[in-house]
């Protein structure tokens, strides 16, 4: 607003007024101060009346709610979303966007109650996928899991006066199936598989080795070390929204140097020749998971060995170590999982029978 002047016996002086607005009760005021000095001096004032009412507006003024929307935002934003992948960052989002965000979306998080946790579970249960089937229990708790870790990390944070899980019990159930094949299952399908070489060579490696499907896909050339009859394994690879990403593996205990048996040595050195000028940085294998996959089931139904996802194939390289007495240290190392906890966690029932059989060389032993 503008500063005014006005005469006095000592020469001029300058007043400022301007319009306003209380921020308590709302009601329209007129500031008015005299005696400046200049017009600086009156214009000065007004600025610092204003930023002071200003500053007394957000002091006084309720704290804008935070949405479930607003903290899910912050969540992928905090330090938590540096240790995802761009792979398990896309399946987070298209858990929220398809079946939480349209419930929970716009809610103040502080006003979700345990009511309304039940509610949406029990909506959840009751969808069905395109095909018209129930979502598995395993898929549920993965849902699950999604709007606790917004949940929780907004009872960290203290945005909530009470969790409203406390007194929920999580929807499905962990996924604790290991399918895996047998030697035998796994010739025959490697048999019928070696009417496509391109992905024979690949499931060989997923068997014999152990790798996951990510870390066969990113192998380069240089990553094949016959001299020492080694695989490298230092990245993964995944597709998504057709973009293609090679980044660094899945934990830092994933970088390793895989040991190959001789004859899948002779075989790699057999599928580079067939390849034209292969280079060195390229990626081995020029396929996807999705392809990988699609070719995985119609070899598997040529073969006629029992349903199991190509993750299974790293299952059953491990059914195979612990079968043969190796020890769960070496077995931990050689697939790079975190710790010997994680393979005892996964696979540990599968070293009961090794321990009977165990038991029973020991009593043969001591019987004669």
């Amino acid at each position: 607003m503008p500063q005014y002047k006005y005469t006095v016996k000592a020469g001029v002086r300058w007043f400022s007024k301007f319009p306003y607005q209380d921020p308590l009760t709302g009601e329209k005021k007129i500031e008015f101060k005299r005696g400046f000095m200049t017009k600086r001096e009156a214009k000065t004032y007004e600025d610092s009346f204003m930023d002071m009412l200003q500053k007394r507006l957000s002091e006084e003024a309720p704290p804008k709610a935070r949405t479930f929307c607003d903290v899910y935002h912050e969540y992928l934003q905090s330090h938590k979303r540096e240790d995802m992948k761009e792979s398990s960052l896309g399946t987070k989002q298209s858990i929220f966007d398809h079946h939480i965000m349209p419930t929970f979306g716009e809610m103040p998080i502080d006003e979700i109650t345990t009511d309304d946790i039940y509610d949406w579970q029990q909506m959840i249960k009751e969808k069905t996928r395109p095909d018209g089937k129930s979502f598995s229990k395993t898929y549920l708790r993965t849902i699950q899991c999604q709007i606790n870790s917004i949940i929780n990390y907004a009872n960290a944070k203290g945005y909530l006066r009470q969790n409203p899980l406390s007194d929920i019990k999580n929807m499905g159930v962990k996924d604790k199936r290991i399918v895996f094949w047998t030697t035998e299952e796994y010739e025959r399908f490697a048999y019928c598989a070696m009417n496509y070489p391109r992905y024979y060579y690949a499931f060989e490696i997923l068997y014999w080795c152990g790798l996951r499907e990510g870390e066969l896909l990113a192998l380069t050339l240089d990553d094949i070390d016959f001299e020492k009859g080694v695989i490298r394994v230092n990245k993964t690879y995944h597709k998504s929204h057709g973009k293609e990403y090679v980044t660094a593996p899945k934990t830092p205990s994933s970088i390793r140097e895989v040991s190959m048996p001789a004859f899948l040595q002779d075989e790699l050195g057999e599928y580079i020749e067939t390849l034209y000028e292969p280079m060195a940085d390229a990626r081995f294998f020029q396929l996807t998971k999705h392809g990988l996959y699609k070719e995985f089931v119609s070899i598997s139904a040529q073969a006629g060995v029992k349903r199991i996802p190509v993750h299974g194939l790293r299952h059953s390289h491990v059914s195979l170590l612990i079968s043969r007495r190796y020890d769960i240290f070496e077995v931990s190392k050689r697939i790079g999982h975190k710790s010997v906890q994680t393979t005892q966690d996964i696979y540990g029932h599968l070293f009961d029978s090794v321990q009977k059989t165990i038991a029973s060389d020991l009593d043969r032993l001591r019987m004669g």
